[in-house]
């Protein structure tokens, strides 16, 4: 049995779509999976329904036959003769008929992974090896290209974006922090000043820790007494010096920070 393939679509195939064929000569079939990115035809779809269209459909080779009516018709809707497509591989022969009958099943899926046949290690594309780390980040892109498609994504610094915006940029994944120095300093900061939570697992919840961090307070604002800011406040002057500094104290730290997790998802402050 022969392995998945691309048979047809892009060099960049993760963007602009991909056929792949599998040939079962022990069944006598053709698999076909097709992916397109639903921004391709339809970008609120994208938001709707998934980042990817995956159709998917399976052809006897006994109906590949050149002598067949709907397939004259299809090879006649990319203009081939018979000879040419005989000399075909089974599975650029069904991809050809596919095209022009249909697929059988259709659904939508969010990420790469989730829509190919195998893993990706395990499929031949034109352009070489990928890797779900390639994946990965494939996604990534994808979903900030239909972000900028369907929503509102630079605003005056302080306004938030959409809670279905942010929902979106968010999609499946956790989104995860690594905070040091500084930035862990002024986190800490703006969630005791906000009395916030910090957490950003939902969507309602990373909008009221980004909202937290942009409205930090000046130090003088905040209440003396509260000795989890205290403590914050004397790290941060033994560490980078005076927390008060409107350039380059500890509120407008926090709110860089704030900035810099918006970018992450695709939005932009200005």
């Amino acid at each position: 049995m022969g392995g998945w393939k691309q048979i047809s679509g892009d060099m960049s195939w993760e963007r602009h779509g991909v056929v792949l064929g599998k040939l079962d000569p022990k069944a006598r079939q053709v698999e076909l999976v097709r992916i397109t990115p639903w921004l391709e035809h339809d970008h609120e779809a994208a938001v709707s329904h998934g980042l990817y269209l995956v159709d998917s459909t399976t052809l006897d080779l006994d109906d590949l036959s050149s002598e067949l009516p709907d397939v004259q018709d299809a090879m006649r809707s990319v203009g081939m003769d018979g000879a040419d497509f005989e000399g075909l591989e089974p599975e650029y022969k069904a991809e050809i008929v596919a095209s022009y009958r249909g697929y059988e099943d259709s659904r939508s899926v969010d990420a790469l992974a989730k829509a190919l046949p195998a893993p990706v290690k395990e499929i031949a594309f034109w352009g070489g090896p990928e890797t779900e780390a390639n994946l990965v980040e494939y996604d990534r892109e994808l979903r900030r290209e239909s972000l900028e498609a369907n929503f509102k994504t630079r605003m005056t610094f302080g306004v938030m974006p959409a809670d279905e915006a942010i929902a979106f940029a968010l999609g499946d994944q956790p989104f995860t922090m690594d905070l040091k120095g500084e930035d862990e300093l002024a986190f800490e900061y703006a969630m005791a000043a906000a009395g916030a939570s910090g957490e950003v697992d939902t969507p309602e919840s990373f909008t009221q820790t980004v909202r937290a961090l942009a409205e930090a307070p000046l130090p003088s604002e905040v209440d003396g007494d509260d000795r989890r800011i205290t403590k914050v406040l004397a790290r941060w002057e033994e560490r980078s010096g005076d927390p008060s500094d409107e350039d380059s104290g500890i509120a407008n730290a926090a709110q860089s920070l704030a900035s810099a997790m918006l970018d992450t998802l695709g939005f932009e402050w200005v």
